[in-house]
């Protein structure tokens, strides 16, 4: 394989002519109302919440949602995945709660309801549960242990990415649900969230955010962003950044917790452009996510993750627990260009910003941390070549043994 190309780990469909709304809608930056109707009304067809609040980012729906649920009550814990994104941290900082942490199964990514339990146990009033790598998890059972506890449920469905539940979408079983319309999350708008509500709970904690948003930025970052998305999604371009460490691509990063606001101008109109091609891209991920799987099934050092079999996975990336000796191999330039990359390095227990606000970070939590140890992800995106899949496929024999 050439050195100079490099595969996108993760990839969100573009075109020039979302890139050119978005310019418009940056440039005029006219009426946001007239604008995010399409977004809301493509966001009510397939969802069908009762209420829907747009942000400027998947985060800042999260930590919105949380700060609603909470309501006056400032310290009150919630409980979040041991495992998981940093910004679920991030939004918990953002919302000023304490964290309860609950450990997640290694072999199906879906909460351990053992832990869960214990998590409401210690007063734990709402419960975060996410969709990861687009493996979807059936809440039917957080659902039931919260409402005996008097908890409310938030679904992460920021990384869902197409996955469905009982031939619905991800994103539609608990109260308050999150989506993410960032760079790398199957559906893009350059930036941007979205908050459902699905009962009456969830709709009251939309309705008190509504006002609690602050103007929204007229996007010049995020078109340059997208314009660079644009112009590096093919493998032999998008080498020049991979080769620029200051760039950190590809790295997970806790940040901090920002003011929350409306979308910038940029996301709807990229949004409702891309949308047709996101619908696309999901297909396309399932088949190279199949083609891949029966080659890892025949090799000791991968174990396929398990999803319930009334789902359907997105796969915005392919998450395997890999053996020791393929994780480390998972680090290298060589895996690097086939875009293939480790998990996240840390569970949350083990992450420092949010140690003052964890209320049980010396519990053990072995799934997680199993994850966080031996957890990498394989491309699954249409910019995928045939040779590309072949590649990782010589990948996956070459190490599969270590």
């Amino acid at each position: 394989m050439s050195g100079w190309r490099h595969q996108l780990p993760v990839y969100s469909p573009v075109s020039p002519v979302a890139v050119l709304a978005g310019l418009r809608a940056v440039i005029t930056d006219g009426h946001p109302r007239r604008a995010e109707r399409p977004v809301l009304e493509l966001l009510r067809d397939r969802y069908q919440p009762k209420a829907t609040l747009l942000t400027e980012s998947g985060t800042a729906a999260l930590t919105g949602a949380l700060s609603g649920a909470l309501g006056d009550r400032r310290g009150v814990a919630v409980a979040i995945p041991a495992f998981s994104c940093y910004d679920l941290a991030t939004a918990a900082a953002g919302a000023g709660a304490s964290v309860v942490l609950y450990d997640t199964d290694p072999h199906s990514l879906a909460p351990d309801l053992a832990s869960v339990r214990a998590a409401l146990g210690r007063g734990a009033t709402v419960v975060v549960v996410a969709h990861l790598y687009g493996c979807p998890v059936d809440l039917v059972e957080v659902n039931r242990l919260a409402a005996e506890a008097g908890a409310i449920v938030i679904e992460d469905a920021a990384q869902a990415a197409g996955a469905t539940v009982h031939g619905r979408p991800a994103g539609g079983q608990a109260s308050l649900a999150v989506l993410s319309f960032g760079r790398g999350k199957g559906l893009t708008g350059g930036s941007g969230g979205a908050l459902l509500a699905y009962d009456a709970a969830g709709a009251r904690v939309v309705e008190r955010l509504r006002g609690a948003l602050r103007k929204p930025r007229r996007g010049w970052p995020e078109l340059v962003a997208i314009t660079a998305q644009l112009i590096l999604e093919r493998p032999t371009l998008y080498a020049l950044p991979a080769a620029l460490p200051f760039l950190r691509l590809g790295q997970t990063i806790y940040r901090e917790p920002r003011a929350l606001r409306a979308p910038s101008a940029l996301s709807y109109p990229v949004i409702a452009a891309t949308w047709a091609l996101a619908e696309r891209e999901v297909a396309v991920r399932r088949r190279n996510a199949a083609r891949l799987l029966v080659e890892l099934r025949r090799h000791p050092g991968f174990d396929t993750i398990r999803t319930p079999l009334h789902t359907q996975p997105g796969y915005l990336r392919l998450p395997v627990l890999a053996s020791p000796g393929v994780r480390r191999a998972a680090a290298n330039a060589m895996a690097k260009r086939l875009g293939v990359a480790p998990g996240y390095p840390k569970a949350l227990c083990d992450l420092e910003p949010l140690s003052a606000r964890c209320l049980n970070r010396d519990a053990g939590f072995p799934g997680s941390r199993l994850l966080a140890a031996r957890l990498c992800t394989l491309p699954t995106h249409s910019r995928l070549a045939a040779q590309d899949l072949t590649r990782l496929e010589h990948w996956i024999r070459a190490v599969g043994a270590l």
